[in-house]
Order: structure tokens, then sequence, then C-alpha cells
């Protein structure tokens, strides 16, 4: 499709335009902490943490949980990290908070699919993201500190799948992503893969045309949408059924036009490879209001990567991370902290903190 050529051009340029990322953000790795598959708090299993984000003032971290209401009512974490200048000492997870739907109940099972979370200080509020509701769509939602519902924003039509199935998310690939602006006039949230209409998912060959899409918080209007483009899968399966994916797992605002994005690629069988990029939207497309980017000449987002981490990597045993927060300033320097959706699988997956410092601390 002249769609991909559009892409690989861009992302050509986007590479020697960004050719210095590695100077403007530089982590090192300062520890991590884990927590086991299983573990019980208060009677209700902990994990699936695919969100986090930091309240500096309080010094917590809000931490979503992506159970769909089948292990207990959806719901989110408010937790602390003991992050010192010589690692990772301990977390303490200080209480967990239902979400509410609109009729002010718990979510009933299989009818939300909790995927990333952000804290707006100067509102109190949280909004976090939906993959699927009960009729299968995406969803964008406010709600007060304690999880009460607040309001719940319009999703444009192009995200809907239809009955065909030739329009909308695909399952289990939509709003993975979330970031309030810095200003915290706009919240961004940002499908893993493509949509139907879009183009495909991302192959061992290619990747797959993600959308970001941005609202005003005031008015819940759509006002700007970019394509970014996800880098190919990175590895065959060695394992039966000979699963593998990539995809984008969450952004995070640096300053206007400038985010970090996590993209997270799985082999069965190899394991995960994760990788950081610094992105920019100066000169791509805005497609606010495309039905569909196929065969249209489209420039995504620029992208550049400022960190890999493989299996083994850093003396990792890197797993499914999903989250990207800010941390509190340790030495002097910004922290960076990374998070992992252990699935609620107890065979080799677990809770996963990851810690990076910044080196020199982004302005």
């Amino acid at each position: 499709m002249f769609t991909k050529l559009v892409f690989a051009a861009a992302l050509s340029v986007s590479v020697q335009s960004l050719a210095h990322a590695d100077a403007m953000m530089k982590p090192a790795y300062l520890g991590e902490i884990v927590l086991p598959s299983g573990l019980m708090i208060s009677g209700v299993e902990f994990g699936g943490i695919s969100g986090l984000d930091y309240d500096a003032e309080a010094g917590v971290f809000y931490a979503i949980s992506d159970d769909r209401s089948e292990k207990a009512p959806a719901r989110f974490y408010r937790l602390k990290l003991a992050i010192e200048e010589d690692g990772v000492k301990g977390v303490d997870i200080i209480s967990s908070h239902v979400l509410q739907g609109e009729n002010g109940e718990p979510f009933a099972p299989k009818t939300i699919d909790p995927e990333a979370i952000r804290f707006d200080a100067s509102r109190q509020s949280v909004f976090w993201s939906s993959e699927r509701d009960a009729a299968g769509n995406p969803t964008l939602y406010e709600a007060g500190p304690d999880g009460a519902f607040e309001r719940s924003f319009a999703i444009p039509e192009a995200y809907l799948p239809d009955t065909a199935g030739e329009r909308g998310i695909r399952n289990n690939l939509a709003f993975e992503g979330l970031t309030l602006s810095v200003d915290g006039e706009t919240v961004w949230v940002a499908t893993e893969n493509a949509l139907v209409q879009d183009g495909p998912k991302a192959t061992l060959e290619a990747g797959s045309p993600s959308r970001i899409l941005g609202f005003n918080v005031e008015s819940g209007e759509p006002v700007a949408e970019y394509v970014y483009e996800t880098g190919p899968i990175h590895r065959k399966s060695e394992t039966e059924p000979y699963y593998n994916d990539n995809g984008l797992t969450e952004i995070l605002e640096i300053e206007a036009g400038r985010l970090l994005a996590v993209e997270r690629s799985f082999a069965l069988g190899t394991g995960n490879e994760i990788n950081l990029y610094l992105v920019e939207t100066a000169g791509a497309s805005d497609i606010l209001g495309a039905e569909s980017i196929a065969d249209r000449d489209v420039t995504p987002v620029r992208k550049a990567r400022v960190l890999k981490i493989g299996e083994g990597d850093f003396g990792l045993d890197v797993d499914n991370i999903e989250a990207v927060s800010w941390g509190p300033d340790v030495g002097g320097k910004r922290t960076l902290v990374m998070a992992s959706d252990n699935n609620f699988n107890p065979n080799g997956q677990f809770s996963q903190f990851v810690v990076f410092t910044l080196e020199p601390a982004l302005n």
C-alpha cells in the first residue's frame, strides 16, 4: 500500500532528525523490585498492573489493574516505592479503590478492561482508559480519587468496531497508552496497534500504524490526532502455539510536542523486548476526524530509540512492561519507573517495577 511507503520514508527522516536523542535523555538503570503472582491483599489478588502514574506532592503512585472485574471489581491501587540512590528497597501497597460506572456501581465481570491511568493534581481526579466496554468499544473516563465515576468521553466513530469487522479497534489492541499534557489542557490516548481500516497488526517484517488521539480536558472534544508507527515484532516464537506481537503500550508527555513511548514486543518461548522511544509530533500529519488512513499520504510522528531492554539486559528477567511514569527525584536526578502486567499468570510472570535515573535530567 502507498501508506507503507510514506511511513518508511518518514521514519528514515525521524532517525536522522532525532540522532542526538541519546544525548537529550540517558536512562541509567537503578534497580527493580518484583512481587510474585498470586499475592493476596485483603483477600484480593494483586496484579495486572498496566498503568502507573506518580503524584509527586503525596509521594505515591497510582497503579491500575487490568482485571476485567473477574477476580474482583475493576480497581486501581495507591502505592509507594522506596527508591534510593543505591536501588529500589521496597513497595508498600497503601490502598485499593474500586472503579465505578455511570450508575455508581462497580463494573460487572467482562464489561471493562482497564489499561492506563494518570493522576491530575489540579483537578484531584484520575483519567483512565479501557480497551473495551460491554459493547466492545474503547473508552476513556475521568474518576474521583476514590474511583467514583465523573464522566466518560465520546469516542470518534472510527474507533468503534462495526458488525462487519471492517472498522474500529482490534480486540485487545486499543487504548493501552494514556498521558496528560504538561499544561493540563489535553488528555492523550494511544492504540496498541492499527485500527482495522488503517492497516494490519505488527508482524516480523513491519510495524503497525497506531493512532494517538488528544481530547481537550475541559470540553471533552477531540483536538488532534496523529499516527505512530510501531516497530516490527522482535523475534519469532519458538513455542507452540507460536504467538508473538509488538505494540505501543504507554505514552508519557515530556513537554508540548514531545513524548516518551513504550513498545513491548513478545515472542512465546523467547521472551520480551522493551523499547523506549523519544517521540516528536512536529511535522506529523494531523489526521483528526479521518475515518481511515489507508492509501493516504500520511506522515507519522518521528521517533528515536533511547533505551532497549532485552532478556538479560541490566541483569533483568524482563516481563510484560506496559506502564511508564515519572518517579521521585533521587540524588538530584529524575527517575523513570516502568511496571509490568503479570496477566495474573503464576507460570513465569510477576509484577515488576523497574527504575531508571535520567542523565542529564530532562528540562
